[in-house]
C-alpha cells in the first residue's frame, strides 16, 4: 500500500521503477522517491540546525535578561517576551521535526508526528504573528 504524501509525486516501487507503470506489478513496497540529493538534505539540516540553535539562544537571552533586570519589566518590554517565549516554542517544536527528517534524507514520522508539527508550527507562529502589529507603532 502506497503511504506517501498526496501532492502528486511519483511513486517509486523499492525494487525500482515508477508506480503505475504498465505491466505487472513488482514485487515489494512502494514508497516515495526521495526529493533532494543526500548533499542537500545535509545542507538543509545544517541550516535548520543553526536556525534553530540561534533563535533558541537570542530567545533565551531574551528571557533572561527580562528576568534578571527588574527595570526592563515594562508593559512594552512584557510584549517582547511574549513574542521571544512564542518564537523560542517555534525554535523548538517547529524546527526539530524537520531537522531530524533532513538528517535521515526524509520525512521520518508518521502521520500524528505530521500534525503535531503542522499544528505546533502554525500555532506559535500566529501567537507571535502580532509582531507586524508592533512593528507598525
Amino acid at each position: 500500500m502506497y503511504s506517501g504524501n498526496r501532492s502528486g509525486g511519483q511513486g517509486f516501487w523499492e525494487g525500482g521503477g515508477a508506480a503505475g507503470a504498465e505491466g505487472p506489478a513488482p514485487a515489494g513496497t512502494l514508497s516515495p522517491a526521495p526529493l533532494f540529493s543526500p548533499g542537500t538534505y545535509e545542507r538543509l539540516a545544517l541550516l535548520l540546525g543553526s536556525i534553530g540553535l540561534l533563535g533558541v539562544g537570542n530567545n533565551l537571552l531574551v528571557l533572561v535578561l527580562y528576568y534578571k533586570f527588574p527595570r526592563l519589566r515594562t508593559p512594552t518590554h512584557l510584549l517582547l517576551v511574549n513574542i521571544s517565549l512564542s518564537d523560542l516554542l517555534v525554535s523548538l517544536f517547529g524546527v526539530t521535526f524537520t531537522f531530524v527528517s533532513c538528517l535521515r534524507n526524509g520525512w521520518v514520522w508518521d502521520t500524528v508526528g505530521c500534525v503535531w508539527d503542522g499544528f505546533s508550527s502554525s500555532l506559535f507562529e500566529k501567537s507571535s504573528s502580532h509582531k507586524c502589529i508592533y512593528d507598525a507603532f
